[in-house]
């Protein structure tokens, strides 16, 4: 696998635990953003 295929498949996975937790009200919308932008960030340094 490159590269672009792990970090597109890790953050598949961030997204989809990211929506479970908002379905379950254990997270706001403007959580799920915040995370997903630092996570995004985090990705595409290493």
């Amino acid at each position: 696998m490159d590269n672009e295929a792990i970090i597109r498949y890790k953050f598949y996975l961030c997204r989809n635990f990211l929506n479970k937790l908002l379905s379950e009200n254990l997270i706001t919308e403007a959580q799920r953003r915040k995370v997903e932008k630092a996570v995004i960030k985090r990705i595409t340094e290493v």
